[in-house]
C-alpha cells in the first residue's frame, strides 16, 4: 500500500509529471471518449471498463462537486514512444468509461488530481496492454482504487512532532467483460518506476513492452 507525508506526496507528483517530459519531451495527449456506436479501428482501440474509489469499504460514487469526491482519471505513458496520455474522468454515476485509445503498452504514472492528496497516488505499478483490434471493443476490467484512511504522528530530526494523514491505496481489478475480448489492467510489483523506469525505457524499450504485453 502507498502512503506518504503530504509534502512528499507533492514531490512525488512533481517527479511523475517531470518524467513525462524526460521520456520523450512531448505534451500531454488527451484520450477521447468513444460513443456507444463507435467501433475499434487500426488507429484506435475502443476500450471499455470502470474505475472507482472505494475508501474504507465505501464506494465513493456517485461523484460530483464537494462534499462529494470528484471522479478519478489517470495519466499513463505509452512505452512504444514514451508519450504521456491523459485518460479522462469516468462517469460520475457508475465510474464507467468508453474511450478511443491508441494501441500500445501503457504504464500508469498517476491517478487522481495532485491538488487533492487523498484522491491522488503516483507510480501504482499498474499497466495496461491495448492491442490493435478491428470492430469490437476491448474490456479492461473494473479498476478498484481501494483506500484506507490513516492518521499518524511522526517526529522531525529537530524533535518536532507532526501529524500525517491521508489515504493509502491498493488496487484490485474485477473482470466485468462478459464474453467480449479483454485485456485487463494489471499490477506488476517488480515494474521499475520513476527514474529507473526512464533508464529501463532507454536501455531496453522492447523488453519493457514485452513485460507489459507479453
Amino acid at each position: 500500500m502507498r502512503a506518504m507525508h503530504t509534502p512528499y506526496r507533492f514531490f512525488r507528483a512533481g517527479l511523475a509529471i517531470g518524467l513525462l517530459a524526460l521520456l520523450q519531451g512531448c505534451a500531454l495527449t488527451w484520450i477521447r471518449h468513444a460513443a456507444p456506436q463507435d467501433a475499434s479501428t487500426p488507429e484506435y482501440t475502443v476500450v471499455a471498463g470502470r474505475m472507482n474509489y472505494i475508501v474504507d469499504g465505501e464506494l465513493m460514487a456517485p461523484y460530483g462537486s464537494a462534499p462529494r469526491w470528484g471522479p478519478p482519471n489517470l495519466i499513463a505513458l505509452r512505452m512504444e514512444d514514451g508519450n504521456p496520455f491523459v485518460f479522462p474522468q469516468v462517469d460520475e454515476v457508475t465510474g464507467a468509461f468508453r474511450l478511443k485509445v491508441p494501441p500500445g503498452a501503457y504504464v500508469v504514472t498517476q491517478i487522481g488530481p495532485p491538488i487533492q492528496p487523498d484522491r491522488h497516488t503516483t507510480w501504482p505499478r499498474l499497466v495496461l496492454c491495448v492491442p490493435a483490434t478491428q470492430g469490437e471493443a476491448l474490456h479492461v476490467g473494473h479498476l478498484q482504487l481501494l483506500g484506507t484512511r490513516y492518521r499518524e504522528t511522526y517526529t522531525l530530526s529537530t524533535g518536532t512532532e507532526r501529524v500525517s494523514q491521508g489515504v493509502r491505496y491498493r488496487f484490485a481489478v474485477v473482470d466485468e467483460g462478459g464474453d467480449g475480448r479483454r485485456s485487463l489492467f494489471r499490477e506488476l510489483p517488480d515494474l521499475p518506476i520513476g527514474q529507473r523506469l526512464q533508464e529501463r525505457w532507454q536501455q531496453d524499450k522492447a523488453g519493457l513492452i514485452r513485460q507489459i504485453c507479453g
